[in-house]
């Protein structure tokens, strides 16, 4: 590609289509090498100006995702036990998908202290650079704040906030269990995202035989269940936790 063209290219990324016009009635009036300095700086200012604001998008959506804290795919330690070995190649694999801007679904289940959290920050934060939107909350926020907009008469404003992200990151599920009016809200929000087809991640301590004690009704379990894993990625995490692994060694020593 000629540095014509990647000038050219650049203002259109930029919005700025007339630029290229009028370069073009311009550059009859130049010499060969005016001409080369003139697209030169053009294609460097251009160039600097579009990663400017690429940075700017991305630090923006990574503000708004409230992740809390950032945490990325290689701070894992994937060697830590067999079963964080063998989720690696598809999780990677995933995390790839999200950095072309393809929307990511998982669910991770397992036990405390094995970096569920991590992982699902990890994925949203490849998304937030990708320029795609991202929320990250607990379950508990999400039903808390549901039933406060119900109680309100602002239950669609309510929605539209966990409906408008391209993913959403839901951790914790199952550390509160849900009635069933607390329950059909926290459906509204799953069932919605699958029907748009947005990306959600879930992150809990409960296997999907067991979430029955997460919702009063077996019934909205299987669904959301459903809602959930269709077309996603399930990552099951299993064995001793990170910290009570280092305690132990710590007292090895």
């Amino acid at each position: 590609m000629d540095q014509k063209t990647k000038v050219l290219e650049n203002l259109k990324a930029l919005n700025l289509k007339y630029w290229g016009q009028q370069l073009d009635a311009e550059s009859e009036k130049l010499t060969p090498q005016e001409l080369k300095a003139v697209y030169s700086t053009t294609l460097a200012a251009s160039s600097n100006e579009l990663a400017e604001r690429k940075s700017s998008q991305i630090a923006r959506q990574v503000n708004g995702a409230k992740f809390i804290k950032v945490q990325t795919v290689d701070q894992y330690d994937f060697s830590y036990n067999e079963c964080t070995k063998k989720i690696k190649v598809p999780y990677i694999k995933l995390c790839n998908l999200a950095g072309t801007g393809q929307i990511p679904k998982a669910v991770f289940v397992g036990s405390t202290g094995l970096g569920k959290t991590h992982l699902a920050r990890a994925l949203g934060y490849v998304t937030c650079q990708a320029g795609n939107s991202v929320l990250f909350t607990k379950a508990s926020t999400i039903v808390n704040s549901m039933a406060a907009a119900k109680a309100s008469n602002t239950l669609e404003q309510e929605l539209r906030k966990y409906r408008r992200p391209s993913l959403l990151i839901i951790d914790e599920l199952g550390y509160v269990t849900m009635s069933a009016e607390e329950g059909n809200l926290f459906f509204q929000v799953i069932s919605d995202r699958h029907d748009r087809g947005f990306g959600t991640i879930v992150t809990t301590n409960y296997p999907f035989g067991q979430w029955n004690q997460i919702f009063s009704s077996s019934a909205t379990a299987v669904v959301i269940a459903e809602r959930l894993t269709a077309d996603a990625e399930v990552f099951y995490l299993e064995g001793e936790s990170y910290p009570q692994n280092m305690k132990k060694k710590k007292k090895q020593i």
